[in-house]
């Protein structure tokens, strides 16, 4: 018996070790997010609130495998107010803040809904606002000679859309020149920017006004 049992308390202590270990592996090889990368995603939010009202145009593609993929083009306004507004060719959209507002052109009617966090233009809206609440530093590469800074992000939420989240920020310009993430079905999802440019103090007031769809036809989704 005293055999079995010393015989037992070594496989405890073995294994013990054993998990240890593994614990400590985890712990080196995960990145140690430092105060400074936070800092960054926070000076490339002031960068763009400080130029709001601002336009800026975006391209999002959508890829479906390595030959596969589709591209749209489109304006993108953010106010100084939780609001922003996006133009492509035959569509209108204004957030006010509250609700989404999509006006098409084709049939000449206004879709009045809720603002669907999973969509792309959630996506950009937080992004250049600064809503980094919800997200974690993975790790951040620098390439100098490019001013050039990748950082990887996830959600806190492991039950998220979004899996991974890639940025290109210019650390010169402090300008986001880019996006990508992998969303819960491994889809990759690519957005380029330009540089954002300052309106104009009347046009930062009407361009996301929702009064210009009074006469139209409204079709109120809202809860």
């Amino acid at each position: 018996m005293r055999i079995i049992s010393k015989i037992w308390m070594k496989v405890v202590i073995v294994n013990r070790l054993c998990l240890i270990l593994i614990i400590s592996t985890l712990i080196v090889g995960a990145y140690a997010a430092d105060p400074g990368d936070r800092q960054l995603l926070e000076r490339l939010s002031d960068y763009y609130y400080a130029k709001t009202p601002l336009v800026l145009t975006f391209e999002i593609i959508q890829y479906f495998d390595e030959a596969d993929s589709q591209s749209l083009i489109g304006t993108f306004y953010m106010s100084s107010a939780d609001k922003f507004r996006t133009d492509f060719i035959d569509q209108e959209i204004i957030f006010d803040g509250e609700w989404l507002w999509s006006w098409d052109q084709e049939n000449d009617q206004v879709v009045v809904e809720t603002l669907d966090p999973q969509s792309s233009l959630k996506f950009i809206y937080d992004m250049l606002r600064g809503n980094w609440e919800s997200f974690i530093i993975n790790r951040m590469d620098s390439i100098q000679t490019d001013s050039l800074t990748v950082m990887e992000l996830r959600t806190a939420d492991e039950n998220a859309y979004f899996k991974i989240i890639h940025l290109n920020i210019n650390t010169t310009t402090k300008e986001l020149l880019s996006a990508d993430y992998l969303d819960y079905k491994d889809g990759k999802t690519e957005i380029r920017f330009s540089s954002p440019e300052r309106l104009d103090k009347e046009s930062g007031q009407t361009f996301f006004d929702t009064k210009r769809y009074e006469n139209k036809e409204i079709i109120d989704l809202r809860p």
